[in-house]
C-alpha cells in the first residue's frame, strides 16, 4: 500500500533541499530483502529535480536519485515530508 506523493529531502552543506518527489510503501519492512530501521521509509522516486543529488542511503548499484526512479530505495523518515 502506497501514500501520497511526498516531497524526498536532502541535507546539504547549507540547506535541506528538495530533491524529488516519491511515494511511501508501509507494506514491507524490507527493501530488496535488506531490513531497514525504524526511522527510514520504503520509497518509490517518481519525480527527479536534481539529478545528481545523492540518496541519503546508497547501494553499490544506484548512488544517485535519477536512477532510483522505476525502484525502491530508503529514506531517512525525517526527510520525507508531506507536499
Amino acid at each position: 500500500m502506497h501514500l501520497d506523493t511526498m516531497g524526498l529531502y536532502v541535507v546539504g552543506e547549507q540547506c535541506t533541499q528538495l530533491v524529488a518527489l516519491g511515494k511511501v510503501y508501509d507494506s514491507s519492512s524490507t527493501i530488496h530483502n535488506v531490513p531497514y530501521a525504524d526511522d527510514v521509509v520504503r520509497v518509490s522516486v517518481v519525480k527527479v529535480y536534481h539529478d545528481d543529488a545523492q540518496l541519503p542511503f546508497s547501494t553499490s548499484e544506484i548512488q544517485f536519485v535519477r536512477p532510483a526512479i522505476g525502484t525502491f530505495v530508503g529514506w531517512p523518515t525525517h526527510l520525507v515530508i508531506g507536499k
